[in-house]
């Protein structure tokens, strides 16, 4: 969670290329994901207490909005979207990491 995140589109997009369906491909990853941050969040709270509960909450609080969401969505749009979806989110993200690491290089 902090530093380690990322790996859950590594994963997404290599399990659909090597011909898994896209919803099992997802759910699979997603389900992998939940039982990674409860793990971490719980290290979190026994290691540095409850002055960061807010945040924890609001980031609990987000998924399980999201993951209804995200379910509908892959269960309704064509599997052909999902995957051109994943690929451009897995794209947008690499060059936003490269322009902050670009610009840290160039900062000082």
């Amino acid at each position: 969670a902090s530093g380690g995140g990322g790996w859950g589109p590594v994963a997404t997009s290599t399990l659909l290329a090597r011909g898994g369906q896209a919803r099992t491909t997802i759910g699979t990853v997603n389900a992998a994901e939940f039982v990674v941050t409860v793990t971490i969040s719980a290290t979190f709270l026994l290691s540095m207490g409850l002055q960061h509960l807010q945040i924890v909450a609001g980031l609990l609080v987000g998924g399980m909005m999201a993951a209804p969401v995200a379910a509908m969505l892959v269960k309704r749009v064509k599997e052909r979207w999902v995957l051109v979806a994943v690929g451009l989110l897995v794209l947008a993200i690499s060059l936003y990491q490269i322009g902050l690491s670009a610009l840290e290089l160039f900062a000082g």
